[in-house]
């Protein structure tokens, strides 16, 4: 009986080791459809806020926009009415000045769905469709603080992934203050970009302008203070939802940023407790579909004609 009892044993540990994998593999999938499905769920929400906010604008007026010399755009605005006690509260201007030739004001987040390598299209369909492109706060003087980069030279992913993020470096892709409003830019790109052929010379041919609801001067200032003291240091986080202590993704950094202000500091989390209603990874959709935030500005480019949808100028 000693000997039966041997032999069996073997196969009971290889039995259990298989139903081990097997359920891990069952969960794996699980996990997956579930978020195939919520991201699903989410995009079509976007697409419905998109064509909600397009559905209150009324024709303003189209015209020839001389960007810089000699570079013209036609542009056609769409002035949206402002409705709700958070969107009239707030009578700032969607756009910088009066020139209308740059959009934002300070602690404004503008988003994009696409991402930013559409020449890999499993890798462009997974991103823009899961995560979204970029995000990026207005700095109140018409640059923006971002997340965004690319390892340069020799560095690598690698080299980025096993820096710690609190000692001192040279690396390239860290948050930054962009140096000029690119995002109505015609001329963003030249035709030698790899990027050109899908997008154009401009950044995106679709954007998302947002503003925090409720939001005060105060916030603000606090929103792009934490931004700049993070500029030109903080590593950009190519593992996006780990490794976050001291490194940070575009949608991450926004949404840490406003929670710096909006969140008591003993409840504050690095999967950021504001503008991200899952309070997990922050995505471009979360950012736009979250109950804190609502859109002031569309803006989509088809056949060469910049069509901008935004919230109206309050008479003051």
């Amino acid at each position: 009986m000693g000997k039966v009892k041997k032999k069996l044993q073997p196969k009971r540990r290889r039995f259990t080791i298989w139903k081990a994998i097997k359920t891990i593999l069952v969960l794996i999938l699980m996990g997956m459809i579930y978020s195939l499905g919520i991201a699903v769920a989410e995009n079509i929400q976007v697409d419905q806020a998109i064509e909600d906010f397009k559905a209150r604008a009324v024709f303003e007026y189209e015209e020839e926009f001389e960007y810089s010399p000699d570079v013209f755009q036609t542009r056609r605005y769409y002035k949206v009415s402002r409705e709700t006690s958070y969107e009239i509260e707030d009578t700032r201007s969607v756009f910088y000045d009066n020139t209308r030739k740059f959009l934002g004001q300070k602690g404004d987040i503008f988003t994009t769905q696409l991402s930013p390598f559409p020449y890999s299209p499993a890798g462009h369909l997974f991103v823009s469709y899961f995560f979204g492109g970029h995000a990026a706060i207005n700095d109140g003087e018409n640059r923006f603080y971002e997340a965004y980069g690319f390892p340069q030279g020799e560095e690598t992913i690698w080299d980025f992934i096993q820096h710690p993020g609190n000692e001192p470096h040279n690396f390239s892709a860290t948050i930054s203050r962009s140096s000029s409003n690119y995002w109505l830019n015609p001329n963003y790109r030249n035709t030698s970009d790899p990027v050109y052929p899908y997008y154009g010379t401009k950044y995106r041919p679709y954007f998302v302008g947002l503003r925090v609801k409720g939001i005060t001067d105060e916030q603000l200032d606090g929103v792009v203070d934490y931004a700049a003291n993070l500029s030109d240091h903080a590593l950009y986080n190519f593992l996006f939802f780990l490794d976050m202590e001291y490194k940070y993704y575009c949608t991450d950094l926004v949404s840490r940023a406003y929670q710096s202000v909006m969140v008591e500091p003993e409840r504050q989390r690095n999967y950021a407790r504001a503008l991200n209603d899952d309070r997990f990874i922050t995505s471009v959709n979360d950012l736009i579909l979250s109950d804190e935030t609502y859109m002031t500005v569309y803006v989509e480019v088809k056949d060469d004609v910049w069509y901008i949808y935004y919230l109206e100028d309050m008479e003051v």
